[in-house]
């Protein structure tokens, strides 16, 4: 994995795009896009055989195109067929010989949606997961908050829905080109080229959509390549002989100049299913057609390679960097129009309300190597972000928060603090002993497992579930879960305290209780004990 380890050495947010590959991977009766063709033939009751079809479809496009390669043959085949029965499901709906659920003659009239792509939103606008692939899943959803920018071609709602279901900052969605006519942030976006189910006419499968498409596909290009000096393009859920995403590579190689080709081959890295290869296996693709160089990976390991990619940390999370960043340039840009600008200092709690509670003032909020304009995080916000590993906040804010911490208080740390983290911070000589106190009073497992004391605690049990039968006290419970963690499944403990620490920050608490934080650091340690902690 040469190529994904120096994505992580460089620790470079990469620009991804995801196939259709990745949703037929993790959802039930997903189809491809002959699948999805097939599905639409049979709704218009013709008689004749869909395969019969294809070929006579793909026949006509050979005696029109004799030299095309087999992916392009399949590739238009698909279009003008998709094109085809577009006409045959409109004139059977306008006919009234056909219904289409949620869907009125009126609204087809109204709000100008074709019956074709109302069926075709219907067909993705829910989802059913795999359950056997639900862990790989949560490895999924951990990689995409570590992307700078997702496209995809991809119709469903997946993708947003995993990422806003990890990040408190959520993704910004943009509905086919929308997003490259406009001035955006470059961080934390989702570009959906082929459109998306939440709005029908921005789906893109027929001849006149492709037309639209390829007008503008310049565009993409243009947005790609303004972002491959600073950050590395990961293609996942696509197949090599895939038209469109040859299509994307040959359009923005096409504009690169030979120096920068030469750059290309470490930046690109195409990752293909291989069913049943659990290993991974790389190797450098010299593809004359799309006139580039780049990393092939062909697995069937993904969760490995989300492991690989979600080890990228640059200290806070792309979700979090375009909040900021949205909130400070509208600041600057607008209130800077009006006159003097001055300074503000202010917490993260506070940006959701900053634009509006500074009214028409005029300010100016400055941003340094070691200036820290952004608040200690409070304790709930530090568990909660730690324990769901959502890793949103900055390491060296992490640290300082920890220094600063009673020095018997526990708190989970393992995952942040070391010898060589404490080395590399930014604090203050007397912060980084501080952490190193904390790594020797509460690194210890045994040792801190020997503290609890309490014989009210000291009740044996071999699973969690019948400790919560007993429906002890919560402090109670906390103690004698704490006191077994042994015996215990950990992904029980780990289910048992995520849900404790949600319900305390839905419920606006600020604290935690004596016993929930020794049960939380001895999870900690448990599960994240390394040797140079």
């Amino acid at each position: 994995m040469a190529a994904l380890d120096k994505l992580i050495k460089n620790n470079e947010f990469p620009i991804v795009f995801i196939g259709s590959g990745l949703s037929i991977r993790y959802l039930k009766n997903f189809p491809n896009w002959r699948g999805l063709l097939e599905y639409l033939w049979n709704l218009t009751g013709e008689q004749s055989d869909f395969y019969a079809f294809l070929n006579r479809t793909r026949n006509d496009i050979e005696k029109e195109k004799p030299n095309l390669k087999q992916s392009e043959l399949d590739y238009l085949t698909n279009i003008r067929v998709g094109t085809m029965l577009e006409q045959k499901i409109n004139k059977l709906f306008y006919d009234e010989k056909i219904k289409i659920d949620n869907f009125t003659q009126k609204e087809a009239f109204e709000k100008n949606i074709t019956p074709f792509k109302k069926v075709l939103s219907n067909r993705f606008l829910n989802y059913e997961f795999k359950d056997e692939m639900l862990d790989e899943f949560e490895y999924f959803k951990k990689m995409l908050i570590k992307t700078q920018i997702i496209l995809t071609t991809n119709y469903d709602t997946l993708i947003e829905d995993a990422y806003n279901s990890i990040s408190d900052y959520g993704i910004k969605t943009y509905i086919g080109q929308k997003g490259f006519f406009e001035q955006t942030m470059g961080y934390a976006e989702l570009y959906k080229l082929h459109g998306c189910v939440t709005d029908p006419k921005s789906l893109i499968i027929c001849e006149n959509d492709y037309r639209r498409f390829e007008k503008n596909s310049v565009l993409i290009s243009a947005k790609i390549i303004s972002q491959l000096l600073h950050s590395p393009i990961v293609f996942l859920g696509y197949s090599l002989t895939d038209q469109n995403i040859r299509n994307i590579i040959r359009d923005f190689s096409s504009s690169l100049s030979e120096k920068e080709l030469l750059k290309l081959e470490s930046k690109i890295i195409v990752i293909e299913r291989e069913e049943g290869l659990n290993e991974i296996r790389e190797e450098t693709v010299n593809d004359r057609d799309l006139n580039c160089r780049f990393t092939y990976i062909r697995t069937d390991n993904f969760g490995e390679i989300y492991k690989k990619m979600a080890e990228i940390n640059q200290g806070v999370a792309p979700s979090e960097v375009r909040k900021y960043q949205h909130i400070i340039k509208n600041l600057i840009i607008e209130r800077g129009k009006e006159g003097t600008l001055k300074s503000l200092l202010v917490a993260p709690s506070q940006l959701d309300e900053l634009e509006k509670n500074i009214g028409n003032k005029k300010l100016v909020v400055a941003l340094g190597d070691s200036t820290y304009i952004f608040a200690i995080p409070d304790v709930i916000t530090y568990v909660y972000d730690y324990i769901f590993e959502k890793d949103e906040l900055n390491t060296d804010i992490v640290l300082r928060f920890l220094a600063n911490q009673p020095s018997k208080s526990r708190l989970p740390f393992l995952r942040h603090v070391n010898i060589e983290t404490i080395s590399n911070s930014n604090l203050h000589p007397g912060e980084k002993e501080k952490l190193r106190q904390r790594l020797e009073n509460h690194g210890d497992f045994l040792k801190e497992k020997q503290r609890i004391t309490n014989r009210w605690y000291q009740i044996k049990f071999d699973d969690l579930e019948s400790i919560l039968k007993e429906d002890y006290p919560l402090e109670r419970q906390y103690g004698i879960i704490a006191y077994n963690i042994d015996n215990l499944n950990l992904n029980d403990v780990e289910l048992y305290v995520k849900k404790a620490v949600e319900k305390l920050k839905e419920n606006g608490e600020i604290r935690i209780s004596t016993e929930l934080r020794r049960l939380i650091l001895l999870y900690d340690l448990k599960k994240n004990k390394r040797d140079n902690a």
